[in-house]
């Protein structure tokens, strides 16, 4: 993979995770930072940087179960 995809794939992932932190709504905040989170664990993982993969894999599980939590609740309590 060459660098230039290398980065900008680092830029996007980048630019969902402040937009993330832009929303207000927090189901949809949690999946746009997801999207973001998974695609710097893309990043850190072909860039070999284990720091970086070993943040994301937590970023990303902890979103997924969130998201679930989330999820679940609306279907057992729908408003």
């Amino acid at each position: 993979m060459g660098i230039e995809l290398i980065d900008t794939i680092g830029w996007i992932a980048t630019f969902f995770v402040i937009v993330s932190f832009l929303i207000d709504n927090i189901l949809w905040l949690r999946v746009v930072n997801l999207i973001g989170a998974s695609l710097w664990l893309a990043y850190g993982i072909v860039d070999l940087s284990y720091s970086i993969i070993f943040l994301n894999v937590v970023i990303v599980s902890i979103q997924i179960f969130k998201i679930i939590f989330i999820l679940s609740r609306k279907k057992n309590n729908p408003i």
